[in-house]
Formats: structure tokens, C-alpha cells, sequence
């Protein structure tokens, strides 16, 4: 799935927040991916001979499985460090297992963008390059929806569209959605992130199939812990924005 974020989570290669706390004028500030500091606090879960990460479909033309392993990689970094992508690619052949965590047999069509496995063995001090395993592993709802999901207190607006569509200004023109959103929600000291995200029936999550989207482009509206809103029309949003206050 492809998106752009204007959100500061550190996950996400451009980022753009602002916060509602009754500050007056709004701010935007523009940061890079690599020097977003990240909350690491979860990477105690990381073993040193489970090497985790995210992966997308495999190249079979060059049988080769790329995977983000920045958090396994950075296990004994501490609780925060910078944001910087750290991608292995595991090279397969015919003799490469390939099961799910259950240890049930599985291929290697079931991997699709966004899941998470597991490289066996793992990368060591030097690079080897070669799965003899490959796990795909279970996801929780939170990892398969940290995209869309607010990594804060406040709220995360999301427009999904599809390849190659048209967005409306009101969609597509950040800083006015953002000003909107940021004046509705001021003094309640929610902060307000937003991201722009293609349609991919191929990502882990099928969201139109799982949120019901029923045509885009779509306008969403996300917390911690799920879906808030959903609706095609930017004003309707702003009216449940309103209604968040009362």
C-alpha cells in the first residue's frame, strides 16, 4: 500500500502535525524520516536469534524476500532512537521451508505486503543473506492497522483513495484540512495527524473489504484503538469533529 503521512509518528517517511491546544496560530513543521526519533520501548520482545520484521510480496523472478528489520536490528538500542529503515533481503530457493506459526505448511502467495515474519536463521555479524526458513506469523489488529491508527491521545484522519483517482481539493489540499481540523478541536488538547493513503486489495488488511468502504475516495477518522468515523465528505467530518467537543 502506498501513503504519505502528515503525522509525526516516526514510522513514516513525511510528517506534518499540529496540535490543538488553544496555541493561536498553527504550526507546520516538516520532518525526514531518518531523524525521527521513535519510541522503541516495545523492542524488549525482540530475540536476538528471531529475526522479525515487516515484509512485502516476494521477487520471484530473483527469489528474493525484502524485509524491514529496523526494530529487531535495534533491540538493544534503548527506548528511543532515530527512525532510520534497515531492510534485509533474504535470498530463497526450492529447499527454503515456508509454514505459518502454527506450523502448518504455507506458500510463498501468502505473503502479502505488510506482514510480518520471521528469517531463519537470522542475520548475524556477517551478512549470510539466505532464509532457510521462512515463518509468517500472526498479527494482532494493532499491527495490521498502525498506518491508519493515532499514535497519540488525539485523533488521525485518513483519506484512501485509489490508484490513479482524482481527489477533490478538499482532500487532497493539506493545510486547510489541517487548520480546519486543529481550530474544531482547539483547547481540548487533542493533537490531529493526518495521511494520505492508495487503495491496495494486496496489503495484509483488505480495509475496504474489513472497514466497508463502499467508494472512494473516502474521508476516516481513526483513535488508538480504531475506526471513529467514515464518510465521503470532508464537511461531514468536520460536523463529527464538532461533535467530539460536546
Amino acid at each position: 500500500m502506498k501513503f504519505k503521512s502528515l503525522h509525526l509518528g516516526g514510522l513514516l517517511f513525511i510528517a506534518l502535525t499540529l496540535s490543538a491546544c488553544g496555541s493561536g496560530s498553527a504550526t507546520v513543521e516538516e520532518t525526514i524520516y531518518e531523524d525521527e526519533p521513535v519510541d522503541q520501548s516495545a523492542a524488549v520482545q525482540y530475540e536476538d536469534d528471531k529475526m522479525i520484521g515487516t515484509s512485502g510480496p516476494p521477487d520471484k523472478e530473483n527469489k528474493i524476500l525484502e524485509v524491514g528489520i529496523s526494530e529487531w536490528e535495534k533491540r538493544h538500542d534503548g527506548p528511543t532512537t532515530t527512525g532510520q529503515g534497515i531492510s534485509y533481503h533474504a535470498s530463497y530457493d526450492d529447499k527454503t521451508a515456508v509454514r505459518n506459526e502454527d506450523g502448518t505448511e504455507a506458500s510463498l502467495d501468502d505473503i502479502k505486503f505488510g506482514q510480518k515474519v520471521q528469517i531463519n536463521p537470522p542475520r548475524g555479524d556477517s551478512f549470510e543473506g539466505y532464509a532457510e526458513e521462512i515463518i509468517i506469523l500472526d498479527m494482532t489488529y494493532e499491527e495490521k492497522y498502525e498506518q491508519l491508527l493515532a499514535h497519540n491521545d488525539g485523533i488521525r484522519i485518513v483519506i484512501m483513495y485509489e490508484y490513479g483517482e482524482r481527489l477533490p481539493e478538499e482532500m487532497k489540499d493539506a493545510e486547510p484540512l489541517f487548520e480546519e481540523a486543529n481550530n474544531i478541536l482547539e483547547n481540548t488538547g487533542k493533537q490531529v495527524g493526518a495521511s494520505w493513503h492508495e487503495y491496495d486489495k494486496d496489503f495484509v488488511a483488505d480495509f475496504k473489504e474489513e472497514l466497508e468502504i463502499e467508494q472512494f475516495p473516502a474521508v476516516l477518522v481513526f483513535d488508538r484503538k480504531g475506526m471513529l468515523f467514515k464518510s465521503n465528505d470532508v464537511e461531514e467530518m468536520f460536523d463529527f469533529l464538532r461533535g467530539m467537543k460536546e
